[in-house]
């Protein structure tokens, strides 16, 4: 596994207090939408996962008649993705990046892997690998060391595989796709108390006498 200096984002605004949490897409719930987001923390909202195929994807239950356990990935040359943005009046940080893949079968798998973000357009490679000498099924823990301060706009990640793109395609499985962050809210201008207004008020009056007897 390859890890490569994510980029920082420079800071947008002044925040008060936060929460810690994370976005994941876990493709648990079978009855509705697999695809979309899990869990979000509260200031946030995170876009269904997009599997990134020209033949759609793949979901599997990794322990049918158990557990509801599914996985899901995109066929071929995928570019696999979704995305986050803050709220009005809320702004987070990027703590890090994860996710779970389970190798691919050994004719048809992907052969290689690589993390990419919006910060700079796609254009770094912030974690990559392949998977040489692994078992078919092989569970591995993958990620990027991803960091990022004060972002309000959107943030996509990008997991790109690479492989066999005709058909019969090649295809991969990841679960547990987490972006730790810390949600904050920003903190609001106040407005002008009463007692301000009132001296106002007053000096304004004061100056309109004073101009009347000249």
């Amino acid at each position: 596994m390859t890890f490569h200096k994510p980029l920082a984002a420079i800071a947008l605004a002044l925040c008060g207090s936060a929460q810690a949490a994370a976005v994941l897409y876990n493709f648990n719930d079978f009855n509705n939408n697999l695809l979309a987001v899990s869990s979000m923390p509260t200031g946030m909202t995170a876009s269904a996962f997009n599997l990134g195929s020209p033949y759609g994807g793949i979901c599997q239950n990794l322990d049918p008649g158990v557990t509801n356990n599914w996985a899901c990935g995109g066929f071929g040359d995928s570019q696999s993705q979704f995305t986050v943005q803050a709220q009005s009046g809320y702004a987070f940080d990027v703590l890090g990046f994860s996710f779970e893949s389970y190798r691919p079968g050994i004719e048809y798998g992907v052969t290689a892997w690589a993390v990419y973000s919006s910060l700079d357009n796609f254009t770094s490679v912030l974690a990559s690998g392949d998977f040489t000498g692994l078992a078919e099924g092989t569970l591995q823990q993958l990620g990027a060391p991803l960091t990022a301060q004060n972002l309000q706009g959107p943030l996509t990640l990008r997991i790109v595989s690479t492989g066999r793109p005709g058909l019969p395609a090649s295809g991969w499985l990841l679960d547990n796709i987490r972006l730790d962050v810390n949600v904050q809210q920003l903190n609001a201008v106040p407005a002008p108390t009463t007692p301000v207004l009132v001296l106002g008020g007053l000096l304004a009056a004061f100056a309109l006498r004073r101009r009347g007897r000249a």
